[in-house]
């Protein structure tokens, strides 16, 4: 009886730690990825090799606003897709000119032969890479469908209720004996 209470306070001790180190780390990511969200800086999860080694893809990269006039050759820099896809692309600054009221930027992936050209107003805005989390965007890309997003919330809920349905039917603990040593 001794030890199957042992084995069932180890079990219900590692149950503990899993499920705090797991809240821990959540809470940590959430700091380090929203934190940046109060000054006006994106995170953003890099989707291919172009910016190899520098950027890899799975990185997350924060990127904080710019004037698009503060942003010069070797900046690494985030703009829209000049194809209008939608996207969003990571590059780093080869030259900068400007021309009617517009800056005329060329960019290039570090792992790529090929640039982009593309312009902006002179009053503009781009993103400028400031930091770079390696890898974690790998972890947090299955998160962001619905299924993921539920798991974020189900898991540790139905974490905290198991621990909390032990805490109300685990065994009752035998007093102390009178006249025992404390």
């Amino acid at each position: 009886m001794r030890a199957a209470r042992r084995l069932l306070a180890t079990a219900t001790a590692a149950l503990g730690l899993v499920f705090w180190s797991a809240a821990g780390a959540l809470v940590g990511l959430v700091l380090v990825l929203g934190g940046p969200l109060v000054v006006g800086w994106r995170p953003m999860t890099e989707m291919s090799d172009s910016m190899r080694p520098l950027l890899r893809r799975g990185d997350v990269v924060v990127v904080a606003p710019i004037a698009a006039r503060a942003a010069g050759p070797g900046d690494v820099v985030a703009f829209a897709d000049p194809l209008g896809s939608g996207r969003t692309i990571t590059h780093r600054v080869i030259t900068v000119r400007e021309r009617d009221g517009r800056l005329h930027f060329v960019t290039r992936g570090d792992a790529n032969s090929a640039a982009e050209r593309w312009t902006v107003a002179s009053d503009g805005r781009i993103g400028r890479v400031v930091f770079r989390l390696p890898r974690i965007g790998l972890v947090l890309q299955p998160l962001a469908g619905r299924v993921g997003r539920l798991l974020l919330v189900a898991l540790p809920l139905a974490l905290l209720c198991l621990l909390e349905l032990w805490q109300i039917w685990r065994p009752e603990r035998e007093p102390p004996r009178e006249g025992a040593a404390a």
